[in-house]
């Protein structure tokens, strides 16, 4: 269903009800003050014939047309009148009169069935004894009811379609500006992330444009990170390609040498490098990725005892595990946890002295409800300026801290995965020497 059609429907239905409702509260205010004047004119009828009766001669020798000018006055089409004296004997009637208004009636108003149609009957007792009946249908009364509503009710079915066409007209005109940045978007080319103006667009348009501007801004980001991962990337892997490439070519020029061994050894320790860095590269390119919903962190102690557990048997006896008494669920995934996790243990274990340990600790703070998950080496460390830097893709930090075999994409994917699950890594210097990273988690 269409925006338009949507809106249309809303406010027309809303509209037809009210207007509804405001119509039966008058039609039936109408109907009331309709029966109210007919009965007042029953009444005033009766008070007519009565003022006629005391200017005329009544004796037994009195001709009946004196009677059928006073009734012919006081009765109309659908009405009738009767006199009666005070023993209840008819002196006149109208004609059409119903012959059951000679049955006993109290004063005032009432209504009768008289030959199966329904009469509404006033009753007055005259002062001089006389009783003055007058009457009218209730059909007729019915009748005029029913054109008056549909008088009152053809003008609300006119307001009711021209309200209604004046709505979708008027929508159709108000949603131009929708119109117009569709239009606007589609011509665009699949690069241009520049913002999209908001001076010129309606009030209620601002957060949209404000919202895809956000989004284009995120956008070109993303896309400038992707390039500048797509550079460095294809300078990173040229390098070990270049130097396998080289080792191969002498290993074939001089077989059957001790150069030739060499060499091969060379271009295995080339591969094991280019592996590893596409594994990071890959890594990395997961932390964008959907996350299932089988994969949630219900324990943090069970990753950390994972993760030391997978490590090479030369590398247990460096790795000390210091695990809080409360176990706890976290935000982020099971996965990406363990990602992390592991690429600073790796970080920590290769740039540390062999002799040194590796101290994994895992705290909990309820007040903030964190997970902090700190890895603390005896390494070179890093200076202030390193840690500026620490995090760019494929950046290492070698000087101070040997020949390591990195890729420069640890740090990276570690604050890539804590940046999407609102965590933050943090890097300092520990006392005595060594770095300390600590990995916080929401719980």
């Amino acid at each position: 269903m269409s925006l338009r059609l949507r809106v249309v429907l809303i406010a027309g239905i809303a509209m037809m009800v009210l207007w509804a409702l405001a119509a039966a509260w008058m039609l039936r205010g109408v109907q009331a003050n309709l029966e109210r004047t007919l009965d007042e004119r029953l009444a005033m009828s009766a008070h007519m014939v009565a003022s006629l009766l005391k200017r005329t001669v009544f004796a037994p020798a009195a001709h009946q047309i004196h009677w059928a000018d006073v009734l012919r006055v006081a009765s109309a089409d659908g009405m009738a009148c009767e006199v009666r004296s005070q023993h209840g004997i008819v002196l006149a009637s109208s004609e059409g009169a119903p012959y059951s208004m000679m049955d006993p009636l109290p004063p005032g108003y009432s209504t009768r069935a008289v030959d199966g149609k329904q009469w509404r009957i006033f009753l007055r007792h005259d002062e001089s004894g006389y009783q003055i009946m007058t009457a009218d249908r209730i059909d007729r009364r019915d009748a005029l009811l029913h054109d008056m509503r549909r008088a009152a009710g053809v003008p609300f079915l006119i307001a009711v379609i021209g309200g209604l066409l004046a709505l979708w007209f008027g929508i159709d005109r108000g949603l131009a500006p929708l119109a117009q940045l569709r239009q606007t978007l589609r011509e665009r080319r699949p690069d241009d992330t520049t913002p999209l103006d908001s001076g010129q667009v309606a009030t209620e348009l601002r957060p949209v444009i404000d919202a895809m501007n956000g989004w284009l801004s995120r956008l070109a980001q993303t896309l400038n990170d992707q390039r500048a991962f797509t550079d460095a990337a294809a300078h990173e892997l040229r390098t070990p390609l270049t130097a396998i490439d080289t080792h191969l070519q002498v290993a074939q020029l001089t077989q059957g040498t001790p150069q030739a061994q060499e060499s091969l050894l060379h271009a295995g320790q080339g591969v094991q490098r280019l592996r590893h860095t596409l594994e990071q590269m890959m890594s990395l390119a997961r932390t964008d990725a959907p996350v299932h919903e089988g994969d949630a962190c219900t324990s943090v102690h069970t990753v950390l005892l994972e993760l030391v557990e997978r490590l090479d048997p030369p590398l247990l006896p460096r790795v000390t595990l210091d695990l809080c008494e409360q176990d706890t669920p976290v935000r982020m995934p099971r996965s990406m946890l363990h990602t992390a996790v592991r690429n600073l243990l790796d970080n920590a274990l290769r740039y540390a002295p062999p002799d040194t340990r590796v101290r994994l600790q895992c705290e909990l703070d309820p007040a903030s409800r964190i997970c902090a998950i700190t890895i603390a080496d005896r390494g070179p460390g890093m200076s202030a300026e390193q840690t500026t830097h620490a995090g760019q893709r494929f950046w290492r930090g070698d000087q101070g801290r040997g020949q390591g075999e990195g890729a420069g994409l640890g740090i990276s994917i570690v604050r890539a995965i804590a940046r999407r699950f609102n965590g933050t890594l943090t890097l300092q210097p520990r006392d005595g020497g060594g770095l300390q990273a600590t990995l916080r988690v929401p719980l």
